[in-house]
Parts: C-alpha cells; sequence; structure tokens
C-alpha cells in the first residue's frame, strides 16, 4: 500500500472483484507500460508483461481488502501509479472498529498482501514444474540451485556432476597445421572434431604404445576445449535425462556435443509461446522479487507498517518514533544497493521513502517530543 487514494477520473476503469470495488486509474497503464518495455519491442512480450502486473498487484490488493473484510471492514481497491491501495470505505468502518482491530489485526491485514501475492507466484512455479516447465526467472536471474524448486534444467546439472560424463575435445583447426593431414586419418567420422579416445583408438591400431596420442594431445592442453558426452552414457540414465542426451544425438557416428544438450534441452523446457513466457516470468518475478522488496521495514510499505506495530506491540518506549528512523536507515541502504546494481528505478525511489520517513520524523518530534 502506497501514499495516498488518487483523484477521480473519467478514463477509470471500475469493477467487482470477490463483492469488493476495484478502480484502475490511467496512471497504472502508464507505469505497466514503461515497466514493460524491457520485456522487448514487439507487442506480445510487452502485453504479456504488463498483464502479469496487473495480476500480481491485484492480488496483492485483494490480499490486503479481504483481510480487512475478516476484521469487519468494508474497503475498496484503487491500482493506479504508485501500485495499489486498499482503502477503507470510510473512515468510521476504519476507526469505529475500535479496540478489534487491535495491532495484532493490523499486521494481518498488512502481511496478507505480500502473503497471497507470493503465494501466487509459488503457486505458479509449481504449475509449471508440473508441466516439466522452467519459469526463466528463479534458476535463470535469481540464480537458485534447480534442485530447490525441481526446476528440469537441474537435469542438465545432474549429467555434468556424473564423473566422466563430460570428456574434452579439440577443434582440428586448434591443432598446429602441419599434424592436420595425419589427424584427419584420426577423425573418422569427418565432424572436423579430435577426441583424446580417438587418438588412442588410432594409435592402437598403429599399435604405438603411448607416442602418438599424448603427443598429438599436448600440442592442444593449453587452448580450451569444447566437451562432449560420451556414448556410453545413453546406456547409464533413464527418464528425462535420458532424453536430454538423445535431443542432442545427431547420429551414432557423431558426437553428443554438451553445447547441443543444453540447447535442445533448454528448448524442451522452455515455454514457447512468447506471450506466455513473458508472463509467467514477470509474474514470478513480481509475485517474488517485488513483494520481498515490500516487505522491508521502509514506510509507507507493508514492511514498514508491520515493523511499526511489532515495535508498539513489543511495548517499546516510542515505538513510532523508532521504527521511522528504521525506516530511514532502511531505505537509505536498500537505495544504495539499487544504485550499486544499476536498478536505478529502485534505488531512487527507496531514496524518496527515507526522505519522506525522516520528514514525518522531523514532524513528530518537533509536535510531540
Amino acid at each position: 500500500m502506497l501514499l495516498g487514494e488518487p483523484n477521480h477520473t473519467d478514463f477509470d476503469i471500475h469493477f467487482q472483484c470477490f463483492g469488493i470495488s476495484v478502480r484502475i486509474h490511467p496512471g497504472f497503464w502508464a507505469i505497466s507500460a514503461l515497466l514493460s518495455l524491457p520485456a522487448g519491442r514487439e507487442p506480445m512480450p510487452v502485453l504479456g508483461f504488463a498483464l502479469a502486473i496487473f495480476l500480481s498487484i491485484l492480488i496483492h490488493e485483494m490480499g490486503h481488502a479481504l483481510a480487512f473484510r475478516k476484521c469487519g471492514i468494508q474497503s475498496h481497491v484503487v491500482l493506479y501509479h504508485f501500485g495499489g491501495l486498499a482503502v477503507p470505505d470510510s473512515v468510521g468502518s476504519y476507526v469505529g472498529y475500535g479496540s478489534h482491530y487491535s495491532p495484532r489485526s493490523k499486521i494481518f491485514v498488512t502481511a496478507m498482501g505480500p502473503g497471497v501475492q507470493m503465494l501466487s507466484a509459488v503457486l505458479l512455479v509449481l504449475v509449471l514444474r508440473g508441466m516439466g516447465k522452467t519459469d526463466g526467472f528463479l534458476s535463470g536471474v535469481v540464480r537458485m540451485p534447480p534442485s530447490w524448486t525441481a526446476d528440469p534444467i537441474g537435469q542438465l546439472q545432474d549429467i555434468s556432476n556424473i564423473d566422466g560424463a563430460l570428456l574434452p575435445y579439440h577443434a582440428l583447426q586448434q591443432f598446429p597445421e602441419q599434424s592436420r593431414p595425419g589427424l584427419a586419418l584420426v577423425d573418422k567420422n569427418q565432424d572436423a572434431l579430435i577426441t583424446l579416445e580417438e587418438l588412442v583408438e588410432y594409435e592402437s591400431e598403429l599399435e604405438v604404445t603411448g607416442d602418438f596420442a599424448m603427443q598429438m594431445w599436448a600440442e592442444v592442453e593449453n587452448k580450451i576445449p569444447g566437451r562432449y558426452v560420451p556414448r556410453a552414457m545413453l546406456e547409464h540414465l533413464t527418464g528425462a535425462h535420458l532424453t536430454a542426451l538423445q535431443l542432442a544425438d545427431r547420429g551414432e557416428t557423431m558426437l553428443i556435443l554438451w553445447d547441443d544438450v543444453v540447447s535442445a534441452h533448454l528448448n524442451s523446457v522452455s515455454i514457447q509461446n512468447k506471450f506466455l513466457s513473458i508472463f509467467c516470468f514477470g509474474f514470478i518475478q513480481i509475485g517474488l522479487f517485488w513483494a520481498l522488496l515490500n516487505l522491508v521495514p521502509v514506510y509507507p510499505l507493508d514492511g514498514g507498517q508491520i515493523t511499526r506495530e511489532l515495535f508498539v506491540l513489543s511495548g517499546t518506549p516510542n515505538a513510532v518514533v523508532k521504527s521511522l528512523k528504521l525506516s530511514i536507515a532502511s531505505g537509505v541502504v536498500i537505495g544504495l544497493v539499487g544504485m550499486k546494481y544499476d536498478m536505478m528505478f529502485i534505488g531512487i525511489m527507496f531514496f524518496l521513502l527515507a526522505y519522506s520517513s525522516y520528514q514525518l520524523l522531523q514532524r513528530m518530534q518537533g509536535r510531540y517530543f
């Protein structure tokens, strides 16, 4: 929940969701379009990301509104350029609930927004995993170990971790020019890729022991090799791991190149429809990353409001003042982190929120302390 409710306009969109009135201010579409531009220049990816923003924020605010209803307070939802708000329908309904709307109730209402938002993102991850698809965010951007979320790209990691599953090869062009005519005899499948296994096999045909193969291989030891999967691995793997290798298998006489395995597998577990791919990526990114940011103890974010109520519940003297000081410090830290990692929007936003908390603290101390 951010700042105050915007004024009504002739371009507002109104509808009901679970019996709760929802209003969409035109500023919401403007900021959604701006945030969706990095998704690409084509309209479908931009629309996919914009839809993800809309649904995720709507779910967030509906979480607040439904929690209000649970506490006996009627409210409505507004989506606008700063995100969204769940607003009590009247001061009387908000204040008149009296002692029943306790700090614990306030924490419940505040936490329900990011809570249901993150839950919806997790549910989408589970649906994708059930379909054998990757979301492109948790493992691809966050770099979370695929095994933590059963991401199917972890199957590549499983294969690469097997001892002897990946062996080196060198392109023929990497060998010294004077050695290439002899190596052409080694390269029986004519793929211009030379493996140590091929060198040793050719050496055995020449009935030479330990000379030819190792001498040739030593000529390229200082060069970065490619990697391939020995064909024997097809006999030791089953299920999705075997399928990953078979997708890259170009025939019995050819090497199963690891780059081909990775490319084919990622293609098979990725969502092929661009609109759905961007939507799922955006919905999970917003539902997890943005929701976690919203829990930072900075006013007026949900985390700041929860922190305030926790200070009050703890019986700490000057609880609100202390929560504001924490808000200022947290806002500055997150702002600096945002700037460090080139997230300018986040950096500037948290600096502004920290300054807003500072102004509020000054007013409170000047009036009451």
